[in-house]
């Protein structure tokens, strides 16, 4: 049985639609209140801003893989919660345009967790076509050829630290040639940052964080296995984003959409976890 069908056994689509509503119209009367942001104002706005990313963040959170079919599903068939909706392409460009929020909000959901003892980073691997076509010409010239653990890939790389609630805190979306290393130390401060609390793999080796020793470590760090686990929480929130929320991108146009794109499903990751669905 797919997380899918578990989900819709419990609640009914027009309660994910009214809860997400809810959470997601208060982050953003919160959010305007306190300056953090402005939204732009139109006599002929249809729907607002809440009931838009509301049904996107819905679409993700029920792994729906096809963003433009799922929003005209909404369009045809929920006519009685969303009695005005903009046409497709306004609906991609808000969508697009409000990467910023989708950003602040997955981020402000993981600082609800108080209680984190350990944090885990990694990166994660954001092709946007087969590795023997990169030399193709292409409009999005901000890809870039890189290698991770599966080999080469052209595209971007997901950078990401993870509480032990499984939420991200922290993460960047860079080219795939940018180093491991390089995208941590602007993801971390060491002023404020306690570096003992961060596992990582073998990458970050001399960033402070905690990782395995090399083989010929003249002074090994200690590394259990409670290290190990804690290690693997970023890649389980990794495998989740592939397998449930699509990750691997589809056709998409510009280094704009793909963050957005991103942003959004990290929000309805967090937003998922932070609901206890």
């Amino acid at each position: 049985m797919s997380s899918t069908t578990q989900l819709l056994k419990k609640h009914t689509i027009e309660d994910l639609f009214t809860v997400v509503y809810t959470v997601l119209d208060d982050f953003i009367l919160q959010s305007l209140a306190a300056n953090r942001f402005s939204l732009p104002k139109s006599d002929t706005q249809k729907a607002s801003y809440a009931e838009i990313l509301t049904i996107a963040l819905v679409g993700e959170i029920l792994n729906q893989a096809k963003t433009g079919v799922w929003f005209m599903i909404i369009k045809n068939q929920f006519k009685h919660l969303f009695k005005q909706l903009p046409d497709l392409t306004r609906y991609y460009r808000i969508l697009r345009n409000l990467e910023q929020i989708m950003a602040d909000f997955a981020l402000c959901l993981a600082n609800t967790v108080d209680d984190t003892t350990t944090y885990s980073e990694d990166s994660k691997p954001i092709p946007i076509c087969h590795i023997k076509r990169y030399k193709f010409p292409r409009a999005m010239t901000e890809a870039a050829k890189g290698y991770g653990t599966m080999g080469g890939v052209f595209g971007f790389k997901l950078h990401a630290i993870a509480n032990n609630a499984a939420m991200l805190c922290r993460f960047a979306i860079v080219p795939a040639n940018e180093a491991d290393i390089t995208v941590a130390r602007a993801l971390l401060n060491p002023e404020y940052d306690e570096l003992d609390r961060i596992v990582a793999d073998k990458a970050y080796l001399g960033l402070g964080v905690f990782t395995p020793p090399k083989a010929n470590a003249r002074y090994p760090i200690p590394w259990t296995k409670l290290m190990d686990s804690a290690r693997k929480v970023i890649e389980t929130v990794f495998s989740s984003l592939t397998r449930s929320k699509h990750l691997v991108l589809g056709q998409l146009n510009s280094f704009w959409s793909v963050r957005a794109s991103v942003c959004r499903k990290i929000a309805a990751h967090n937003l998922g976890i932070w609901l206890g669905l």
